[in-house]
């Protein structure tokens, strides 16, 4: 029958084919004889389906067959399959023949997996669109790339599609069945009625193959043969001109300052980096002249060049053209502009200000900043430094129409084909400046009328070294328009984490330059979690005192400025309150993470909180707070500081005893967002009550190779364990073989020698971070994990493989995934719960350990197809549960048997408790028959199992911590859901195992059983007799290994059921 349906279809795609030649053709030439490098990405994820794939096979093979016929050897093919993870399947240099290329696509395997179409793209980016993978983009030869898929990604597109537009590739999209319109229109090049096609069914393609190849002969006609792309051209400059030179001869100091970041991306840096060459070329380079520095930046900026790394022309040019990418999907330009400003135009770094010599900077971006760029912009306009911008597309135009010291200094392309030319445009200013034919100035003015008064800023020191350096600029900038002194404003700063330190007292400096230069000094320390409460106290009994400084017994108002970008650890409120009394007026700043209704609660008046999206616009806007620090006054009460209280502030935490193991990926696709990985394991373990003899916590890292951190025994306190937290490094590395570093935790972290007590009975688990694709076998390695008795959670977010996660955890609801990294401080509050009491109730006694399980006592539960499809092989059924109870210790105390059939509706045959010997339960089993039924609804018989079966009341001894297996087997696929029931038995504590025969759905046996090495398929009833033995190594496990099987369990005893 299946060939008869394929007759007619390919009947009608060898006449479309046809006609299809015919007016191929009819035509002059296919792009009028241009060369292409055309490159097809398809989707083979598992919603397609093998029968389907062969639609997509035949449509891209006469797609390539009919663009041969009208391009010839002009049109390279390179070929790329994806679903979770992409695929090479040839390249544009693999191949030497047209016959080859055809060849291999007839031959392609189907795949399957998910549908991470942005993963697809970014790697066709990254993979071959490049030289050395064939490409001839850097010749002119138009790049074109055809996107087929059946359904909405997984992952964003929006991303890679604009690195691809704005390298000039044009992008054609073919949607099938499901795959979602605005997704389409996202990747596709303009004009969309030319670059999107979809179809309702597989079928279909072959009707749209006429159209794709003409727009695609047309876009490479365009793109080839068109006319020279026109750049806008800049406005009129109208700044200060002065006549003559100010110095001798011409000179300058210049700082090109790279876009590194995903905007960017690595097929498009090499034009970017011609840009640089083609101006430096231009200029009159030397120590005595021209100086160059050039930087790079993504999450944060790198110095490449110095201005006083080299003394010539082609010794800068070597360096320039030795760039490398950097990447990253955080593109900083704020922190950029700070380092420039700071660190990169001073003497020690060859800048030549204090000598008169100019000082400019380009800027090349492509995209917008991920960060404020308020803060250094003002500090280079402070410092009279005239910045240029390139912007490539419009996305970060406005931004630096305001970076720019000038509209009209900032230069537009379209995409990056046009960048290369931008060089001629900007060599006329930098030239001007170095003239000095082009000088600007800029002029600001502060003054504040102030009263007497104490100020303590009170700074979270996690916020990361930019933004406390600039909170210490900030406090620079507004002691210096303070009358400063024992006689008018004093100034005290407090640096807090999890512990708070002073860092100046009020009467440490009475000289505003003494002060200002103080101030230089501070440094941020590291740390994740921050404990307010305990810095106000540290504020109250530590630094408003006389002996400190503080004249509050002199009526002088106290004011403390509290600046946070997180949520306490601890309580604020009776701290808070403790200030209030004194009559001290509390600010509070917060920004990011920061719980406005708790800085509400702070402040001596909800007026006197504010909200920033970043701290650094405090540079830029510095009145925000300077105006109520300056007029604030408040009323004092005299009765001063009440004397410390011994008083211990701590997180909440749950009583248990758990080994807790990180599993954290430091590789490339984390790196831009390690901070993150970091604050997220911080605040889980504030949570936790570590020390010996409660929850220890070991951690790893890996890449392509693991990295043991610290064991389990390493750290005895909390604090220890945060600081070596706080001080993690990325290992780096672009390969994740994350099987393999959980093979390695298995092996080296969860032994006695490093600190487990596995066999104490305390709960042993893994918590895997990760960010990317695992490039090993995951799977099976995770299932080894959970049958050695290991919990695992995953937590995921970036590229990693979310599907895959819930099948590497121990059951999928374990598996956290967040599409952005900033949401995992959301997965804190998500995972504590399952934590602590969903996987494994520690139920422990004053010496920390879980109650034993005495004897051989167990409930063993079967659930067993007993429909019509069953009939003719029942014996066989019964053959199996004969094999599998026999070699049991079966009795009321020791080990209990019960059978249900399932069919549309669960029938018990007995219950755990209907007989008091094995040979009753033998004969029983023996006199077994079919129940009969049409279908089966296992998710209804699940639910009866542990509704009923596995109740108190029908002979289950769960609550005496009796173990409880259930085995369920079934012929069939189930009509209903049994993901639902089977969660909820396994939360209970229940361990399932699941047998597949026949026409049982593989996936369904998956999702009942315990893992997935608790899930037995075979072919044939006849089979059967091959699965007891490896049943009975779980259900007739010795006591001490029995316990670490009970610890993969909930909140209650483990509980073990087999479907038949």
């Amino acid at each position: 029958m299946a060939k008869r349906r394929l007759m007619p279809l390919c009947a009608l795609v060898c006449f479309l084919f046809a006609g299809l030649l015919t007016k191929l053709d009819a035509q002059e030439d296919c792009a009028q004889g241009l060369p292409a490098d055309i490159y097809f990405l398809v989707d083979s994820s598992w919603s397609m389906g093998q029968e389907n794939f062969e639609y997509v096979r035949q449509f891209l093979y006469r797609v390539v067959k009919a663009l041969q016929q009208g391009g010839g050897s002009r049109f390279k093919f390179a070929l790329v399959q994806y679903s979770g993870s992409p695929k090479t399947e040839f390249q544009l240099n693999t191949y030497q023949s047209f016959r080859e290329v055809l060849g291999h696509i007839e031959a392609m395997v189907y795949r399957g997996g998910g549908t991470r179409t942005g993963l697809g793209l970014d790697f066709l980016i990254r993979a071959h669109l490049n030289a050395a993978s064939g490409s001839r983009a850097s010749d002119g030869v138009a790049q074109v790339v055809v996107v087929l898929t059946d359904g909405r990604s997984q992952d964003d597109v929006a991303e890679p599609a604009q690195v691809l537009r704005l390298a000039g590739v044009e992008v054609f999209a073919v949607g099938v069945q499901d795959a979602v319109d605005w997704e389409l229109s996202e990747m596709a090049s303009e004009p969309q009625d030319v670059h999107v096609f979809s179809v309702d069914t597989f079928t279909a393609l072959a009707g749209i193959i006429q159209d794709l190849v003409v727009g695609l002969c047309g876009a490479v006609t365009l793109a080839g043969g068109g006319a020279p792309v026109a750049l806008t051209a800049p406005m009129s400059v109208e700044v200060r001109r002065l006549a003559g030179d100010v110095t001798a001869q011409e000179s300058a100091d210049l700082v090109l300052l790279i876009d590194g970041s995903e905007n960017v991306g690595a097929a498009n840096f090499p034009r970017v980096r011609d840009l640089a060459i083609r101006i430096i070329q231009g200029l009159d380079v030397g120590r005595d002249k021209i100086r160059v520095a050039v930087v790079q930046y993504g999450a944060d900026p790198e110095i490449k060049i110095y201005l006083n790394s080299y003394e010539n022309k082609a010794a800068v040019l070597d360096a320039v053209k030795a760039l490398t990418f950097m990447g990253g999907d955080e593109a900083n330009l704020g922190a950029a502009l700070e380092e420039v400003a700071e660190n990169l135009l001073s003497q020690v770094a060859g800048g030549r200000a204090e000598e008169g010599v100019p000082q400019a900077l380009v800027i090349i971006s492509a995209g917008p900043s991920t960060d404020d760029t308020g803060a250094g912009d003002r500090l280079l306009k402070q410092s009279n430094v005239i910045t240029f911008g390139v912007v490539v597309g419009a996305e970060a135009t406005a931004e630096l129409e305001t970076v720019t010291t000038d509209k009209s200094f900032l230069l537009s392309a379209p995409d990056f084909s046009a960048v290369a030319v931008m060089g001629d445009q900007l060599l006329p200013y930098i030239n001007g400046v170095a003239q000095r034919t082009i000088v600007v100035q800029n002029e600001f003015t502060e003054a504040f009328e102030v009263g007497n008064r104490d100020i303590i800023f009170l700074i979270d020191s996690t916020m990361g070294a930019t933004i406390v350096n600039a909170i210490r600029e900030f406090i620079k900038k507004f002691v210096q328009t303070m009358p400063i002194g024992p006689g008018g404003v004093q100034v005290g700063v407090a640096q807090f984490s999890n512990t708070p330190r002073s860092e100046i007292d009020l009467n440490a400096f009475g000289t505003k330059e003494d002060l200002i230069a103080a101030l230089g000094r501070i440094k941020p320390k590291p740390g994740q979690v921050v404990n307010i409460g305990a810095a106000l106290n540290f504020v109250r009994t530590n630094m408003l005192r006389e002996e400190k400084g503080s004249r509050i017994q002199q009526g002088i108002p106290q004011l403390v400025l509290l600046m946070t970008s997180k949520r306490s650890s601890d309580s604020v409120e009776q701290p808070s309150e403790e200030l209030q009394r004194m009559g001290v007026l509390t600010l509070a700043a917060g920004s990011k993470t920061a719980d406005e209704q708790e800085l509400k609660r702070i402040a001596f008046a909800e007026s006197l909180v504010f909200m920033f999206k970043d701290f650094r616009i405090l540079i830029r806007q510095p009145k925000l707070l300077v105006s109520p620090l300056s007029t604030l006054t408040g009323v004092v009460v005299t009765e001063g500081p009440t004397e410390p209280v011994v008083e211990i502030t701590t997180v909440q935490t749950q009583r248990m005893v758990r080994d807790i193991i990180f599993l954290v990926d430091g590789s490339s696709y984390t790196e831009s967002n390690f901070r993150y990985v970091q604050e997220f394991i911080a605040e889980v373990v504030n949570r936790l009550d570590v020390r010996p003899d409660r929850v220890q916590i070991g951690l790893m890292q890996f890449a392509e190779n693991p990295k043991i951190e610290f064991y389990l025994n390493t750290f005895s306190s909390k604090q220890d364990v945060l600081n070596s937290v706080s001080q993690l490094r990325g290992v780096g590395g672009s390969i994740l073989n994350t099987g393999a570093a959980m093979d390695y935790a298995l092996a080296n972290m969860f032994q006695a020698s490093a600190g487990s007590r596995k066999r104490q009975g305390v709960q042993q688990v893994l918590v895997l971070v990760t960010g990317g694709p695992s490039q090993d076998q995951v799977k099976r390695i995770a299932d080894k994990v959970a049958l050695a008795g290991v919990l695992t959670f995953t937590v995921s977010s970036g590229q990693a493989d979310s599907v895959l996660m819930k099948s590497v955890a121990f059951v999928p609801n374990l598996a956290y995934h967040e599409s952005s990294w900033t949401g995992l401080a959301n997965v804190v509050e998500e995972i504590m719960t399952p934590l602590i009491t969903v996987v494994g109730d520690t139920d422990v006694t004053e010496g920390g350990v879980i109650e034993e399980v005495t004897g051989g006592e167990r409930d063993v539960a079967f659930l067993i197809d007993g429909s019509d499809n069953v009939r003719a092989d029942f014996s066989y059924i019964r053959d199996f549960i004969l094999k599998v109870i026999e070699p049991l210790d079966i009795g009321l105390d020791r080990v209990r048997i019960s059978v249900v059939q399932q069919s549309e509706r669960p029938t018990a045959n007995f219950y755990l408790n209907t007989y008091q010997n094995k040979d009753e339960v033998m004969r029983a089993v023996n006199s077994l028959t079919p129940a009969g039924g049409r279908s089966l609804n296992t998710g209804v018989a699940l639910k009866f199992m542990k509704d009923t079966i596995l109740s108190e009341k029908h002979g289950s001894r769960a609550a005496q911590n009796v173990p409880q297996f259930m085995i369920v087997l079934s012929g069939s696929k189930s009509k209903d859901s049994v993901k639902e029931s089977a969660v909820a038995l396994k939360t209970d504590g229940v361990v399932p195992f699941g047998v597949g025969v026949k026409d049982a759905d593989r996936k369904q046996i998956e999702a009942i059983s315990h893992n997935p090495s608790f899930a037995f398929n075979v072919k044939d009833f006849s089979e059967l007799s091959t699965i007891p033995q490896k049943l009975n190594s779980y259900v007739s496990l010795p006591k001490e290994q029995l316990q670490e099987v009970l610890l993969k369990g909930k909140t209650k005893p483990i509980s073990f059921c087999v479907l038949i």
